[in-house]
């Protein structure tokens, strides 16, 4: 697998991409659980999801059933689609041969796979569960629920009979997630794996591109192996349902984070990153940005905010 382009690599290690990626991601998924004084400190800094992804808590069964219908599911696809709009351009600019364009599985690569094979399961520090559940993802009958699931979400007879946000929440949740762990590789560290909040300037090293943690995910060129995957699968969906032009989005936009005041642009903040040189508007706005962000994660520690910084896995098929 030839390296991905360094200018892309090195702004997708940022800091201010890494704590937007994150923070985007872990509003969704928590915000059914966090209490009311939890929400106010997001609240106050810009960072409410307007639909959850998650539902709360089965106080029973410890489970949390996946928002299929609210349409959180087309935030989630709009998002990294706009990451790849932006990666794509500066690949354009780049030039390399090798990669002209975000390249996505064509489908996800089976157990035998010789050019992506699953990187062996390992321990995860102090988190027993944690460590069976990435064993469990890496297992073949994990590949076999997987590519069940697959099988429904490129079929054209099912994608007719569905909404493209319940699309993106099965997608998200019964697939993107376990790919995201099942290709994970051991690294040499990790962030502590009970706080998400914990952002110490020595994981913005670009070394630090664990797939595993929404902190560093897509720093790791496999990433973007998996969301070209999961962003081929809006045109399977457009196609099926006869559906020309721009995406039918169902709202304008779908929710990618805070809009930002008049200091920020209004750009996403990977086109800041990867535009952003010495002395130019976007580094300016993307440092305005950082300074949010930092302020977000103190406020988030100070009220004692604490969130597992794994790609939650689950079971289930549309």
């Amino acid at each position: 697998m030839n390296a991905f382009p360094k200018p892309v690599i090195d702004a997708m290690a940022d800091r201010t991409m890494r704590l937007h990626h994150m923070l985007w991601h872990r509003t969704r998924d928590s915000w059914a659980d966090l209490t009311a004084g939890e929400k106010k400190v997001f609240s106050d800094h810009g960072w409410v999801p307007p639909r959850p992804s998650l539902g709360p808590t089965d106080p029973a069964t410890g489970n949390r059933s996946v928002e299929l219908d609210n349409k959180s599911g087309e935030d989630f696809l709009y998002m990294h689609r706009q990451m790849i709009t932006e990666v794509n351009g500066i690949l354009a600019e780049v030039g390399d041969p090798q990669y002209p364009r975000v390249q996505g599985w064509v489908t996800i690569p089976t157990p035998d796979d010789h050019d992506f094979p699953v990187p062996p399961a390992y321990e995860l520090p102090g988190d027993p569960k944690g460590t069976q559940g990435l064993h469990d993802v890496k297992s073949p009958e994990a590949y076999d629920q997987i590519h069940a699931v697959e099988t429904q979400v490129t079929d054209p007879a099912v994608l007719r009979q569905i909404t493209l946000g319940r699309l993106g929440a099965a997608v998200e949740f019964f697939i993107h997630n376990a790919l995201h762990m099942r290709w994970s590789a051991q690294m040499p560290q990790y962030r502590p794996g009970g706080d998400e909040f914990n952002v110490d300037p020595k994981w913005d090293d670009s070394a630090y591109n664990w797939l595993g943690d929404t902190y560093s995910s897509h720093v790791n060129p496999l990433f973007w192996r998996i969301h070209g995957w999961v962003d081929a699968r809006i045109d399977d969906w457009m196609a099926a349902n006869d559906v020309q032009g721009q995406v039918p989005w169902s709202f304008h936009p779908p929710w990618s984070g805070p809009q930002g005041g008049h200091d920020h642009g209004h750009h996403p903040v990977a086109h800041l990153a990867l535009r952003a040189r010495p002395g130019s508007a976007e580094a300016e706005a993307l440092h305005s940005r950082l300074r949010a962000m930092d302020a977000t994660v103190e406020d988030l520690k100070r009220a004692g905010v604490r969130e597992p910084n794994r790609f939650p896995v689950h079971n289930g098929r549309l």
